[in-house]
């Protein structure tokens, strides 16, 4: 494992050959609940994501063939994000529904430049895919921006009825996105000072990865009823919005991963107890800004703009801590915590990733059947270091910006048009559950 948390400590293995594999599954969920109006006379809205279990994994293979030297491999999948609000719910046009995944092979050589400290380093080599799920229009015949948007529909075409009365709290019709990364290389380095029997140092530095996506795909879904459907075919040419051009429309877009320095410390007050403590600096502010472009493949033109999404992402604190107590030559037991800040700033908490600072604790043991195997067993609960957090999000609505466009060349002043930008506002809380298990081998 050491191979990706730290590959200066993989030349410190006791014996030749090391391999090690595993799988965690994730049970999160996330809650909404929409904020009263001043009237106090709307009763709040609740939602709860339906997330599928996520299952990172890993295989760590480290091969030490000098006293001073040891090379090795990793697969992992260091970054992952899922989450499904469900097509129906009213922050549909931010997401209904998320997958993001990243893997990564490392190969990695660590040196020992004398008996105490050692180096050492691997290449990432990381891709990933993705798929996203967003209505194009936001949900319900109530919705401010909705009643505007038939207004100027209307004013446009007398005769068009009004599509959200008809679809009720139905989605009118979604944008599926989906793509895959192209490979993106990056380095993995660390330092480890085995001071004494007692006290090891250790530090490590991951650089960010750009992630880019050249050629991802769209999938255009109608509202399951034929005459809204109908309608909605025939508003979109009007707007511009050509369907087969944007079912083979490509999409684009760059998603960073962002680099992160870590140190470490390890405290064996006496042989059967181990104490660690680790704190890391994530340099989440390379997430700046998401720009999905979908384009025309044949004119590398905008087929639908949809504006860039701000994300602000702040730099974070990472504190992990741990014991381990070694009870029996088969048997180890150990338990832990962390505390990781939220990048996400209030005013751009979104529920694509309703981010809170999270406060975990987790529990392990590792059982050796023989000299030369152990199985490690572990449970983690994820919750939010606050019971709930309050946060916004800008949202334009692309279609009105459109359709003001075209009232403005028709001559509409533009003291009456929409602002077609407004906030989704909301109380967010989210928790998770993990459960891993593991198998290595030692000879």
């Amino acid at each position: 494992e050491s191979i990706w948390f730290n590959p200066a400590a993989a030349s410190f293995q006791d014996t030749r050959f090391d391999i090690s594999v595993g799988i965690t599954g994730i049970a999160s969920k996330a809650t909404y609940t929409s904020l009263p109006d001043y009237t106090g006379k709307t009763k709040p809205q609740h939602y709860t994501s339906d997330n599928s279990i996520a299952t990172p994994l890993y295989a760590y293979f480290n091969y030490k063939p000098l006293d001073w030297m040891s090379v090795g491999l990793a697969f992992n999948t260091p970054f992952g994000s899922s989450m499904d609000w469900g097509d129906n719910w009213p922050g549909a046009q931010l997401v209904q529904s998320i997958n993001l995944q990243a893997y990564n092979l490392q190969p990695t050589v660590s040196f020992k430049l004398c008996e105490h400290l050692s180096i050492g380093g691997g290449l990432m080599m990381t891709w990933g895919k993705f798929d996203l799920s967003r209505s194009l229009l936001p949900i319900g015949a109530d919705n401010p921006q909705n009643k505007a948007l038939m207004g100027a529909l209307q004013m446009l075409n007398p005769q068009m009825p009004d599509l959200f009365e008809m679809a009720g709290d139905k989605n009118l019709i979604s944008l599926g996105l989906e793509g895959k990364a192209k490979m993106a290389v990056g380095v993995n380095l660390g330092v480890m000072w085995d001071i004494n029997e007692q006290w090891s140092l250790g530090f490590t530095y991951r650089s960010k990865l750009k992630m880019k996506v050249d050629s991802g795909s769209i999938d255009l879904r109608m509202i399951d009823n034929a005459q809204i459907a109908q309608e909605i075919g025939q508003l979109l040419p009007q707007l511009g919005l050509d369907p087969a051009k944007l079912t083979s429309a490509v999409v684009k877009t760059e998603l960073p991963l962002p680099a992160s320095l870590t140190w470490g410390v390890s405290f064996r007050p006496v042989p059967k107890w181990e104490f660690a403590v680790d704190l890391q600096y994530v340099l989440w502010s390379a997430y700046d800004q998401l720009d999905v472009r979908i384009l025309d493949p044949d004119s590398n033109t905008p087929v639908l703009n949809i504006p860039v999404s701000d994300k602000k992402y702040s730099n974070t604190l990472a504190f992990r801590f741990g014991g381990q107590y070694h009870a029996l030559d088969w048997l180890t037991a150990r338990m832990g915590m962390y505390v990781d800040e939220s990048p996400v700033r209030s005013d751009y908490l979104n529920p694509e990733t309703p981010s809170m600072t999270k406060l975990a604790y987790t529990a392990g043991v590792t059982f050796r059947p023989v000299k030369w195997m152990n199985i490690d067993i572990a449970y983690g609960y994820v919750n939010s270091a606050d019971p709930e957090r309050t946060g916004s999000y800008p949202y334009t609505n692309s279609v009105l910006g459109i359709v003001n466009e075209k009232l403005a060349a028709a001559g509409i002043p533009e003291s009456q048009l929409t602002n077609p930008v407004t906030d989704f506002s909301g109380n967010y809380t989210a928790r998770a559950h993990t459960f891993s298990i593991g198998v290595g081998f030692s000879f």
